[in-house]
């Protein structure tokens, strides 16, 4: 079975926990600053897609 670009996508999440929760962007998607040791922090934004149409997709990016 061939694995799907989300299931690669999200898999780099693999062992992070939620150090804080940032609260709505201007979007008014939930944001997480997420932490593992020995890795650089990042965050992370709930939308709906990859779009940011509707809810289920995360938005992975570095901490500024």
């Amino acid at each position: 079975m061939a694995m799907s670009s989300h299931e690669d996508y999200y898999k780099q999440l693999e062992g992070f926990k939620i150090k804080t929760f940032l609260g709505e962007d201007a979007d008014g998607f939930p944001e997480f600053i997420l932490t593992k040791p020995k890795y650089e922090d990042v965050k992370i934004s709930v939308s709906a897609d990859p779009e940011g149409n509707y809810g289920g997709f995360l938005f992975i990016g570095g901490v500024k």
